[in-house]
């Protein structure tokens, strides 16, 4: 009975022999069959263009987007304020609070 080191060991051998047998068929890397491969992207022209323009586009309605939110909780503030005025003018006007 062959113990499982022996086993490991055939197994191991037989893959050996036939990356053996690939390399001298040609399947393999070796120092003549390797080339320098290169990969080009061509991205000029009008797909450029409306990239950068969706992107300032995007900017520009972020930077806005951000100049609303800012103008309404300034809206919510002064509101408060006024009606914090009013309250302490005239408490009478002030809801009562409900339990």
């Amino acid at each position: 009975m062959e113990s499982n080191f022996d086993h490991e060991y055939d197994l191991l051998k037989r893959e050996l022999d036939r990356a053996e047998a690939l390399q001298k068929q040609g399947y393999g890397l070796n120092a003549a069959s390797a080339s320098a491969n290169t990969i080009t992207i061509n991205a000029g022209g009008i797909g450029i263009w409306i990239c950068s323009t969706f992107c300032a586009l995007c900017l520009l309605t972020s930077l806005f987007t951000l100049y609303v939110v800012s103008e309404i909780k300034q809206n919510d503030r002064d509101q408060a304020n006024q009606l914090n005025a009013i309250y302490m003018m005239a408490p009478h006007l002030k809801p009562e609070k409900t339990k």
